[in-house]
Formats: C-alpha cells, structure tokens, sequence
C-alpha cells in the first residue's frame, strides 16, 4: 500500500492523538499538524514525535477561516481530518470538495449533511474522494458499536447507544470535567436529538427522559437525550430497526443541574443588553463554567454501552457491548482524546486505502460495524459483549 500524506486542523484537545494514531496504522508518508497558533502545533507536534521516536509531525500555521490557505492546505495532502469545533465543518466539507481532498470531521451538522450536501455525491465520486461527517466518539464510534450489535442479528428491532466522559471522580457542582469545548457542551444539550421511533426518524427533547444505568467499576449513572449522538444513522436505518436512540451518561444530579441551567435562559443565544453591552447567555455561559470545570488533576474516563435485541436464527436474541476507557499515563492521553482521536484516524485510515466508499458518505456506511470494531481491537481497547440467546426447542 503506497503512502499516504495526512492533515489534521487543530492541534487542541483530539489532534495529537489522531496524529499519533495514524503514525502507528495509518503508513503515512507525512502528516501535517495544522493549528492558526503554530507554538501550539509545534509543541503538540513535538510531544506526539517524541512518543514515537520518529520526526513524522509537522506543524504548519493555518487559519481555517482564510479560505485560501484552506484550499492551498488541502490541496498540499490526501486526507484531512479536522479537529476544529463542529461548526466550522460545513464549510470546510464544502471547501475540501472543492479542493478535491478526502475529508472527515469530529462533528457535522447531520440534517444538512443528510438533506442538503449529498447532493454532491457524484462530484465526490468523480473526483475519487470521499467525504465522511461525524467520526469521533459520539457521534462516531457509539454508532458503529450499534451497527456491530445488529450485523450479529437476522432481524433487529431496537439498538440504545449510550456514552459518556466523565471525571473519574466526581466534583460538585457539575460532577463534569470539560475535556471538549463548552459551545459544543451547550450544543448538545440543547433543541432536539434525532431518534428512530416505530421505524420513523422521530425528534425528542434533550435532557428529558432520564434513566439510570449502573456500570461494573463505575457505578449508577444518569443517561439523557442530547442532540447529534446518532448522526444520521436514523434515515440510513428507517424502516430496517424500529427503535434507535442515543444518551448521554453523567454523575447523578448533572441532568438536574443543567435544565436549571437551560430554563433559567444561561444556553440562550440571542444577545442580550446589560448596561450598554449585548451579550449572548450561552457565549458567557461558555465563558464562566469553563474555568470551574477544568481540573487539570483529574483524569478522565470514558464510558460507551450499546444494547441490540431482535431476532437470530427465529429465536429472540439480546447482545450488549460495554467497554471503560481511563486516562493512558503511559502517553498522556485521555480517555476522550484516545477515544475520539483514534476513532477519527480508523475512518482515515480506511479513506486513505480505499476500504471507506467514495462520494459523500454518511458515517454509519462507511465501514461495517465488525470491521470498525476489528480495528478498535487492535488499539489495545477491551469490549465487555454478553449475548442471551436460547434458541426454540426441535
């Protein structure tokens, strides 16, 4: 397999985990480590070679608002991964298709990703490029672990994909520790999170509908709806699984909190005056909790249960898939980076030899669950699967 010449944008929390990642699977012939502040990129560069004992990072000072340096940057490799937060992505896809580069994202905006941008398709297929939202965790991962419980049925009736970063220990008032930005926090826990109810994509309030699920090593946890976790895997699944939904896992009492917190107005986004400013709820909010959050002696975990139950071999059939991940101090990672970043570069990795389709993809028909999981696997990741299946008597 020849080579492959990658750039990751965004050098913050996710990039140097995608960028060691992909030196270890990924046969790559260079990979580019792009961030506006280059003393960021280059000590994240620095720390990720270091870990491999090869000069394979480079840094490089991008602005990924300057529409060409984007194009001049894209052009310059074969892969990109962007690690920047979710709401530039619309435009870096459509930039990186006018470039003709392969692209994934962490974060996407799945309705406009699903309605509007494969419209594109055949332009991506032309160009031999492939164009894949949503590759991180949650979205992400969650979704191929929902995909692995199906391909283990002949018929599935209903897959609940649950996940969370959490502390590994606790600390009021938010029992949270920020390990990704709050905008995109604030995001998810707000408007709507797009299920599959009776085989029809259905919205449901975030926040709403909490249920509890203890976790051997962990403990009881509080799970809610919040918005993006399933991508768009309920239009590619509608009328082949009647229920699918994803929650997010939290510390007991966080749900409650953070409702207070919506219906008070703090994740509000019109500006509002305060003597002669206006100012937005949500970017203050965004502003103030952060630093009440980061508690940079804390370690962090992650935690990601799927549950599939339906029919194999005529016979009812449940299977559930859990794994906990901790902070690596062997590298420095978190579970989140781990998580997130090395669950970007399976996708990449797959784009660049030529297992991922071409054209624009939705993340859920990029590769089959079995084959996400395989190459999960191999990155020293344990998964818990229980399957209770009792097959009728002749």
């Amino acid at each position: 397999m020849s080579k492959t010449k990658y750039a990751i944008l965004g050098a913050g929390m996710q990039g140097p985990a995608i960028a060691y990642d992909l030196a270890r699977f990924g046969n790559p012939e260079q990979i580019l480590l792009a961030d506006i502040d280059l003393q960021r990129a280059t000590l994240k560069a620095e720390r990720v070679n270091q870990l491999l004992g090869q000069e394979i990072v480079l840094p490089k000072q991008v602005d990924a608002l300057n529409h060409k340096q984007i194009l001049e940057f894209f052009e310059s490799v074969d892969v990109i991964i962007s690690a920047v937060p979710w709401q530039m992505n619309m435009r870096l896809i459509q930039q990186a298709l006018e470039a003709k580069r392969s692209f994934i994202d962490l974060g996407n905006e799945p309705e406009w990703f699903w309605h509007e941008f494969r419209k594109h398709d055949e332009e991506a297929k032309k160009a031999g490029i492939a164009l894949v939202p949503d590759c991180g965790l949650a979205p992400g991962m969650v979704n191929h672990l929902g995909l692995y419980c199906m391909e283990k049925m002949d018929t599935c009736h209903e897959i609940h994909l649950r996940c969370g970063g959490l502390p590994q220990n606790p600390i009021p008032p938010l029992g949270y520790k920020l390990v990704f930005n709050m905008i995109g926090v604030i995001s998810e826990y707000t408007g709507e999170a797009l299920t599959l109810h009776e085989g029809k994509p259905t919205y449901v309030p975030t926040m709403d509908d909490v249920e509890c699920l203890e976790i051997e090593g962990v403990g009881m946890l509080e799970a809610a709806p919040t918005s993006g976790g399933t991508s768009t895997a309920p239009y590619t699944l509608a009328g082949k699984v009647c229920e699918y939904d994803y929650k997010t896992l939290r510390y007991p009492g966080h749900w409650d909190t953070m409702r207070a917190l919506r219906d008070l107005g703090f994740f509000d986004e019109q500006p509002i005056r305060i003597g002669d400013a206006h100012i937005s709820p949500r970017q203050f909010t965004a502003t103030v909790i952060p630093p009440k959050i980061d508690f940079p002696e804390e370690k962090d975990l992650i935690v990601v249960y799927a549950y599939g139950s339906g029919l194999k071999d005529g016979a009812p059939y449940e299977i559930s898939v859990q794994f906990v991940d901790y902070h690596d101090d062997a590298t420095g990672f978190t579970a989140m980076e781990r998580c997130t970043g090395f669950a970007a570069s399976i996708i990449a990795i797959g784009v660049a030899n030529g297992t991922v389709p071409r054209g624009t993809v939705p993340y859920e028909q990029s590769m089959s669950g079995h084959a996400f999981v395989r190459e999960f696997l191999k990155r020293g990741f344990q998964l818990r699967e229980t399957v209770s299946h009792t097959l009728r008597p002749e």
